[in-house]
C-alpha cells in the first residue's frame, strides 16, 4: 500500500455534524442579509453513477457527506431519469418529473443543504426524448414539458435556498455525444440536423432557467445555466463541427463546462510547458467561442478530467498528472476543476474490475490523489480565512486562482500520515 493511502472507514455521521465540520473549515453560508461574492475553492470532485458505498445511508447523502469532509465547497450531482442507476435507488413509477424526483427522494435536498457554496447539477427532464438531435426539431408539446420541468426546478431552488448564499449551476453531460446520438465514436461528425437540434435544445433549456430567474423573487442565491461540451481538440485542430464551434456561439449560456479528456490526458503525459500550452490553447479556443455575458471573470471550467488507474497503472502517477491539470487550469483561471470522481463508476468489461477513476477505491482505501485534493482544499480554506480577516471580504476568483496555483507542488509531496 502506498504510504499516503489509508483504509477509508465510513462512520454514521449526522448531516449536522458534517455541516459543522465544513463550516468550521471556512465554507459556511453567509448571513441571509448579505450578498455573497462568487468564490470557489476551484478544485473538487463529483458523485454520479455510484457503484459502491460503505454505509447504510443513501448513496446521495453518503457521497455528498464525503465530498464535504474532503473539504470541497462544490457538490456535483445528477437529477435525471437515470436516478435509480446513478444512486442505487429503487425505481418509482410515480416519479415522472424533476420535481417528483426531489419530492420522492429528499436525500437530494439534504445533500444540497450541506454547506457547499456551489452546487452543480446535470439536469435532464423526464419529458425529454432528446429527439432534437436526430430530427433537428422539438415538437411543441415536448418543448413545453421540457421547459416546464427546468423552469419549475429553477424556481424551486431559488425559493428553497433563498438567503443561503449558494450558487447553483444547471447543465448537461458531454453534449457532443448527444449530437452523435450516443454513438461513442470520436472520429464521427454530427449531421446538420444534429447541430440544428442542439441549438434548439440548449436554447430551450437556457430560456427556462432565465425565465424562472426573472419571475421568482429571491435573495442571495443564484442559478446559472451551463453547457458541457467534450470534443474540443478536433474542432481546434481541424475545424471539424462540434458544439464548441457550431453550437456554443448561438447560445446565451452563463458558463461552459469542458469534459476535457481529449486534451488533458495527452497534455499531462506530455508535461512541462508543452502540456501547459496545450491546455491553455484549448481553454482559449473555447473562450473565443463563448457569447458575451454580464458575468465577470472566466466562464469556462473543467467539468471532468481524470486518469484511470487501469491505464496509468501507478497511483502516484495518477496523482502527478492530476496535479498538473489542477495547476494549469488554475493558472488559466478556471473557476472549477472537477476530478472524475469520488467513487469510480466504470468497470472493465473483460474483468469486472473498477477502472480506477476514483479518490477512494472500491475497498475503501483513500488514494494518493485523495490526499492531494484534501491538502489543497485545506490550504484553500486557510487562504480564504486569512484574506477575509485582513480585507473584510473574500478575494476575486482570479486572485484566489493565481495564489492557489502556487501551492500545488507542495500538495504533491504532502504525506497524509503526518496530518
Amino acid at each position: 500500500m502506498d504510504v499516503r493511502s489509508e483504509v477509508f472507514t465510513v462512520v454514521r455521521v449526522s448531516l449536522a455534524a458534517v455541516a459543522s465540520l465544513t463550516a468550521s473549515a471556512g465554507a459556511e453560508a453567509p448571513e441571509p442579509s448579505m450578498e455573497a461574492p462568487f468564490v470557489s475553492l476551484a478544485v473538487g470532485t463529483q458523485s454520479i453513477g455510484v457503484r459502491y458505498q460503505f454505509s447504510s445511508d443513501s448513496a446521495v447523502e453518503e457521497s455528498a457527506s464525503q465530498i464535504a469532509a474532503l473539504g470541497a465547497d462544490t457538490l456535483k450531482l445528477a437529477l435525471t431519469p437515470r436516478y435509480a442507476k446513478d444512486y442505487r435507488i429503487e425505481p418509482n413509477a410515480e416519479i415522472r418529473s424533476l420535481m417528483d424526483l426531489l419530492r420522492a427522494q429528499p436525500a437530494f435536498d439534504r445533500a444540497m443543504g450541506l454547506p457547499f457554496r456551489n452546487i452543480m447539477l446535470w439536469v435532464y427532464p423526464f419529458a425529454d426524448s432528446k429527439s432534437a438531435f436526430a430530427t433537428g426539431y422539438i415538437d411543441d408539446e415536448e418543448a413545453e414539458k421540457i421547459y416546464r420541468e427546468i423552469y419549475d426546478l429553477t424556481a424551486y431552488l431559488l425559493k428553497r435556498y433563498s438567503g443561503s448564499g449558494k450558487t447553483f449551476f444547471l447543465g448537461n453531460w458531454e453534449g457532443d455525444w448527444h449530437m452523435l446520438l450516443e454513438n461513442y465514436d470520436y472520429d464521427q461528425d454530427p449531421t446538420f440536423e444534429a447541430i440544428k437540434g442542439a441549438i434548439r435544445w440548449f436554447t430551450l433549456r437556457e430560456r427556462a432557467v432565465a425565465d424562472a430567474r426573472r419571475d421568482t423573487p429571491h435573495t442571495n442565491v443564484k442559478v446559472h445555466f451551463y453547457i458541457e461540451l467534450n470534443h474540443v481538440r478536433k474542432a481546434m485542430d481541424s475545424d471539424r463541427p462540434t458544439i464548441v464551434n457550431r453550437v456554443l456561439p448561438h447560445i446565451r449560456t452563463d458558463f461552459v463546462s469542458w469534459s476535457s479528456y481529449d486534451v488533458t490526458k495527452p497534455a499531462a503525459v506530455l508535461g512541462g510547458e508543452a502540456g501547459r500550452a496545450l491546455v491553455f490553447k484549448a481553454l482559449n479556443y473555447i473562450e473565443a467561442h463563448l457569447p458575451k455575458s454580464d458575468l465577470p471573470g472566466r466562464r469556462v471550467f473543467i467539468g471532468e478530467y481524470g486518469f484511470e488507474l487501469s491505464a496509468f497503472k501507478e497511483a502516484d502517477l495518477q496523482m502527478k498528472y492530476t496535479a498538473s491539470i489542477m495547476k494549469w487550469a488554475l493558472e488559466w483561471g478556471c473557476p472549477f476543476v472537477l476530478y472524475w470522481e469520488l467513487y469510480c463508476n466504470e468497470v472493465e468489461p473483460a474483468t469486472g474490475k473498477s477502472r480506477g477513476y476514483w479518490l477512494i477505491d472500491d475497498q475503501g482505501v483513500k488514494q494518493p490523489v485523495w490526499f492531494l485534493h484534501h491538502e489543497f482544499l485545506a490550504r484553500g480554506r486557510k487562504y480564504l480565512e486569512a484574506y477575509r480577516a485582513k480585507h473584510g471580504t473574500l478575494p476575486s476568483q482570479s486572485t484566489y486562482a493565481k495564489m492557489a496555483a502556487t501551492w500545488i507542488e507542495d500538495c504533491v509531496t504532502y504525506d497524509g500520515r503526518t496530518r
